[in-house]
C-alpha cells in the first residue's frame, strides 16, 4: 500500500515538474519576445538554462507541441508554432454533427470575418507577401486543374491572406476558420469548385496583389456568400 502511495506521489511530482519546465519555457520565449518561426536553443543550452534533465525537458516540449506553442522538426530542431497556442478544435466543432447548418455557421462568421481581412491585406501586403499569395493561388488552380485533392494549400492561402492582413488576431482566427473550409467543401460536394473557388482565388489575390482594396472585399464577399447560398438551396431542398 505505501508502495502504491508512493508511486501515486512521485507521478504527481513528475507531472508537476513537466508543468513547471513548461511554463518556464514559455517564460523564456516571451521574455525574449520570440516570433512564430524562431528557433529554439538546443537541448543542452535549454537544460543548462532551464536545470532540468533531458528526460523533463522533451516531456516539457511534448506537452507544449500538443498545445501548438512549439512544433518539433526531425532533424531541424524545435521552433515556435505559427498556431501560436491556438488548440485544434477551440470552438467544440467536433461535437457538432449536422454539418451542412454547422457549415453555414461557420460561413456567417466567414462572412463577417474575411472580406474585411481581404481588404487590410490589400493595403498592408508587402511585395514578398503578394508574390507569395499568387504562387499559392496558382498551386491550388494546378491542384484543382489535375482533380487532386486541395484542401490544405486551399487553408494555406486564407491563412496566408490573414497574416498579409497586418493583424495577428485575424491570424489567429484563421486557423480556428480552417475548419470551415473542409467542411464546405464536404457541404458543396465541391461543386463549386471550378466557377467559385477556382475562379475567385484568383480575383481576391490579384486584387490583394494590386493594392486594390474594394475589390479584395468584394471578391471575398461573393467568394463566401456564394457557398453559403449553395448550401442553403441545398437544405431547403433536403427539408421539402
Amino acid at each position: 500500500m505505501k508502495d502504491k502511495e508512493f508511486s501515486m506521489v512521485n507521478s504527481k511530482s513528475s507531472k508537476s515538474k513537466i508543468e513547471e519546465t513548461a511554463n518556464q519555457i514559455i517564460d523564456f520565449i516571451t521574455t525574449r519576445q520570440m516570433l512564430p518561426g524562431d528557433k529554439m536553443p538546443t537541448e543542452p543550452v535549454l537544460m543548462d538554462d532551464l536545470h532540468v534533465s533531458r528526460s523533463t525537458l522533451r516531456e516539457a516540449i511534448r506537452t507544449l507541441s500538443a498545445r501548438n506553442i512549439l512544433e518539433v522538426r526531425q532533424g531541424s530542431g524545435t521552433f515556435i508554432s505559427k498556431r501560436c497556442g491556438v488548440p485544434n478544435d477551440p470552438l467544440g466543432l467536433t461535437f457538432i454533427y449536422d454539418d451542412d447548418r454547422l457549415a453555414i455557421d461557420l460561413l456567417d462568421v466567414r462572412i463577417m470575418i474575411e472580406p474585411q481581412t481581404a481588404l487590410l491585406a490589400a493595403i498592408h501586403a508587402t511585395e514578398t507577401q503578394c508574390k507569395e499569395l499568387l504562387a499559392q493561388c496558382s498551386l491550388v488552380e494546378q491542384l484543382i486543374k489535375e482533380n487532386k485533392k486541395y484542401e490544405d494549400e486551399d487553408i494555406t492561402l486564407h491563412t496566408m491572406i490573414a497574416e498579409a492582413s497586418g493583424n495577428r488576431i485575424l491570424v489567429n482566427l484563421s486557423y480556428i476558420l480552417h475548419t470551415s473550409v473542409k467542411k464546405n467543401i464536404v457541404s458543396t460536394e465541391d461543386a463549386l469548385r471550378d466557377n467559385n473557388t477556382y475562379v475567385y482565388h484568383r480575383k481576391i489575390v490579384e486584387a490583394i496583389a494590386y493594392h486594390d482594396a474594394q475589390s479584395a472585399y468584394n471578391a471575398m464577399m461573393i467568394h463566401v456568400t456564394t457557398l453559403r447560398e449553395f448550401i442553403v438551396s441545398k437544405l431547403d431542398t433536403k427539408e421539402k
